[in-house]
């Protein structure tokens, strides 16, 4: 994937898990919500795949927060 922010291609923390790509499936074309589906993820683990920014690093300077 690549961040739309940085430009940084990286694998998606969820995307590690051995259930990826039956979940994935079931929330991309099936339309469960993210958070049905991977309950346990953290926001930024869930907001990789909808948005594609890598981190909270790149969400912050995505939104002009200063750290």
């Amino acid at each position: 994937m690549l961040c739309p922010n940085c430009n940084k291609e990286y694998d998606p923390d969820l995307l590690a898990r051995e259930d990826f790509d039956d979940k994935f499936h079931e929330w991309k074309f099936n339309r469960t919500p993210i958070q049905i589906i991977w309950p346990d993820a953290t926001p930024i683990q869930r907001e990789q795949l909808q948005t594609g920014i890598c981190s909270d690093e790149c969400w912050n300077k995505w939104l002009g927060v200063e750290e």
